[in-house]
């Protein structure tokens, strides 16, 4: 077990104007104590940051809208943000360092998220900077800040009196998915492992595909089977359930078994993909979740997996 007490910046970052573009609006709500959430509107990635009197820790952050949860942060005080953590390296999630380069935090993610963003992710960024779509403009005027520190094994971090369990997962939603479990608040941040009244996405960037369900469920049953005292899994996509505790990671496992019984069916029938993308029929207990243009992909992703042809 790795033990982080780190007061020292390891990275200068570049300075730049502040955004003005958001895409989406994020929507503040407490979760316990000086913890907050900050929902997206549009259902895309979520926020969550902590407030302690040695400063501020945020959890994920997309680069179109980190700027709303500093500006949240800087309307509740002073002290700055003194560590950032990505739960992977998707650019939703991990893109937004740079809107808080003034405060000079420390930049923690997983060995492979950090991987991801010196490749595809990087990649993705710059075509992302060079489009001119108007919804990339964030991405004009900001830079993309990797990660000072990138861990390898379960790693704590004490800070403002409150304990960080950070552990790599290992590959699900991502090549390299990260949560951290917090005892004093009772929360677990789930990133996208978890994703809550929503149809979760298939990880990609720059033409790359990397989730897997098998993976994705494994890592699922794992996280149940530490029977940690958790009241609150915090979702990466979607409303967060207070005090709803497994049951979130129980109807997420049980979505991916669902959804891909149904595909090996269709393929067991002898159902080509594009048959399947076209004719598959969301099983009723999923049929309120919102964003079913993500299913396309995961059609292809439970496909390819169950007939063993790739991810």
């Amino acid at each position: 077990m790795q033990r982080l007490n780190i007061r020292a910046l390891v990275f200068v970052f570049v300075l730049t104007p502040t955004l003005a573009l958001a895409q989406a609006k994020m929507t503040m709500s407490k979760l316990a104590g000086d913890v907050y959430f900050m929902q997206n509107s549009g259902g895309s990635s979520n926020s969550v940051f902590f407030i302690t009197g040695e400063g501020v820790l945020v959890f994920d952050f997309d680069i179109r809208t980190a700027d709303q949860t500093l500006a949240a942060i800087r309307k509740l005080t002073d002290k700055k943000v003194r560590y950032l953590i990505s739960s992977h390296s998707a650019g939703d999630h991990a893109t937004g360092a740079w809107h808080f380069r003034e405060d000079k935090p420390v930049y923690i993610a997983a060995k492979n998220q950090a991987k991801d963003l010196f490749m595809q992710e990087a990649k993705e960024f710059e075509e992302r900077k060079n489009s001119k779509d108007p919804g990339n403009e964030p991405y004009r005027k900001g830079e993309l800040v990797r990660p000072d520190i990138a861990i390898d094994g379960p790693t704590t971090l004490y800070f403002g009196g409150l304990t960080f369990q950070i552990t790599p997962e290992g590959r699900g939603h991502s090549t390299g998915d990260l949560t951290v479990f917090v005892p004093q608040k009772r929360l677990m941040l789930m990133g996208d492992l978890l994703d809550t009244e929503i149809h979760p996405g298939q990880g990609e960037s720059a033409g790359v595909w990397y989730s897997n369900v098998n993976g994705w469920v494994a890592i699922l049953d794992n996280v149940m089977a530490r029977n940690l005292p958790v009241e609150t899994y915090v979702p990466g996509h979607g409303p967060v359930h207070m005090a709803r505790g497994v049951k979130d990671l129980e109807e997420q496992k049980r979505y991916f078994v669902v959804m891909r019984d149904e595909v090996a069916k269709m393929v067991a029938a002898g159902k080509t993909l594009e048959q399947i993308e076209k004719e598959f029929k969301i099983p009723p207990e999923f049929a309120n979740y919102t964003r079913p243009e993500r299913l396309k992909n995961f059609y292809k992703l439970f496909y390819n997996q169950l007939i063993e042809k790739g991810y």
